[in-house]
């Protein structure tokens, strides 16, 4: 089973962590251990919006699953080939666990990164980190750039 915590980065600290992807992983992965958020978490990380994940787990991964079950901020997603889905919500992070094809990621991360490109995943256990929607990093630069001037 792998399991993955997945935050939403700010939208003015993104440009600041593009290239910095290990530093956030790494706090992000003692985030992931407490049972408190971090303060760092709370200054870098959005706030979920329970709605917003809904929409985005329903209409993007209804049509592709068999089964879904969801009640109080839990998930469970369905696929009789692929396997099963776990989400839960939290303040910063969706806490996932897939049993089965590594499609079962892939679906999700699809459907999350349809909503907001901003989702970080962090594979808890295998050190694997990244950006749910690839960035396009000089679009980003222009703005930043932008602002300073």
């Amino acid at each position: 089973m792998r399991s993955y915590g997945i935050y939403k980065v700010k939208k003015m600290y993104q440009p600041f962590i593009i290239g910095r992807e290990k530093l956030l992983f790494d706090l992000l992965k003692e985030d992931s251990r407490r049972n408190e958020n971090m303060r760092e978490v709370d200054y870098l990380c959005d706030r979920l919006d329970e709605e917003a994940i809904d929409r985005a787990i329903i209409l993007n991964l209804g049509k592709r699953f068999t089964s879904i079950e969801c009640r109080s901020g839990e998930y469970k997603l369905t696929h009789p080939v692929k396997g099963t889905i776990l989400i839960s919500v939290s303040t910063y992070s969706l806490n996932v666990f897939c049993d089965g094809s590594r499609m079962l990621d892939l679906d999700l991360f699809v459907a999350l990164s349809g909503s907001d490109d901003r989702f970080f995943a962090v594979m808890e256990g295998q050190g694997e980190w990244g950006w749910l929607k690839p960035v396009k990093y000089a679009g980003l630069r222009m703005e930043e750039e932008t602002v300073f001037l």
